[in-house]
C-alpha cells in the first residue's frame, strides 16, 4: 500500500499523502471502507480521476474515519459535514488531503515535469523570479495554494506574490502575499519521488 504519510504538520492540521500506484480493485480490496463510494466511483468516466478520489478518500478515511461526507461550498471549496475543513489535491499517480477542525487549509501537489514552462509568463509578476525548474514549480505550487486558501477572493495569478523561498531541493517555506488583502503568509513546502507538495494554514 504505497501511502506515503499522514502526521501533523501544525498544531490542528493533519497532512496526508498517496502515492497512487494501485489499480481501482486494489483500492477497494485493501480500503474497507471504500465500499460506500464504489457507485459513486463507477459513474467517473476516467481511470485516472476513479484512482484519484480513492486515493483522496482513503487519507480522509484514515485521518478522519470511515464515512465522512466530503461536500463543496459556492465557491468550489470542499469541506466535510462533520464540520471539520480540507485541502485537497492530486495529480497523475499523487493525491494530498490537508485537515483541520478550526483552521483553514489548502494543499497542492504537482508531478516535476517541464509543463510548467508553458505557463510561465502567466505565472510570474515583475517583481518574481524563478529560474530553475524546481522554483518555477514552487511558485505554481504556493499560488495554487494561495488560490485554495482564499477561494472567496477569486484570486488572479498576478493577486498573489512570492517574495521569498528558503529551504533547499527537499522542503523548506516560501513567503507568498495575498495582495489584494495585504496579507503574508507562510506555505510549506515539500519535494518528494517526484512530486513537489505546497501547503498552508490561516
Amino acid at each position: 500500500m504505497p501511502l506515503m504519510f499522514v502526521e501533523s504538520v501544525a498544531p490542528d492540521v493533519m497532512l496526508g499523502v498517496w502515492r497512487i500506484e494501485e489499480s481501482v480493485e486494489e483500492f477497494f480490496s485493501i480500503v474497507p471502507g471504500l465500499k460506500d463510494v464504489r457507485e459513486e466511483v463507477g459513474r467517473l468516466k476516467s481511470v485516472q480521476r476513479r484512482l484519484e478520489v480513492l486515493a483522496v478518500r482513503s487519507l480522509l478515511g484514515l485521518i478522519v474515519g470511515d464515512g465522512v461526507v466530503l461536500l463543496h461550498d459556492a465557491d468550489g471549496k470542499p469541506l466535510l459535514e462533520n464540520g471539520m475543513n480540507v485541502g485537497i489535491s492530486h495529480t497523475k499517480g499523487c493525491a494530498a488531503v490537508i485537515v483541520s477542525s478550526c483552521r483553514d487549509v489548502a494543499v497542492d501537489v504537482e508531478y516535476m515535469s517541464g509543463r510548467v514552462e508553458r505557463v510561465v509568463g502567466k505565472l510570474l509578476r515583475d517583481d518574481e523570479t524563478a529560474l530553475t525548474l524546481l522554483d518555477k514549480l514552487l511558485h505554481w505550487c504556493a499560488k495554487e495554494t494561495m488560490y485554495k486558501l482564499y477561494p472567496k477572493d477569486h484570486l488572479a495569478l498576478a493577486d498573489i506574490c512570492v517574495s521569498a523561498i528558503s529551504g533547499d531541493s527537499t522542503s523548506g517555506r516560501i513567503i507568498a502575499k495575498n495582495v489584494q488583502r495585504d496579507e503574508t503568509l507562510n506555505v510549506d513546502y515539500v519535494v518528494f519521488d517526484g512530486f513537489v507538495l505546497t501547503y498552508a494554514a490561516l
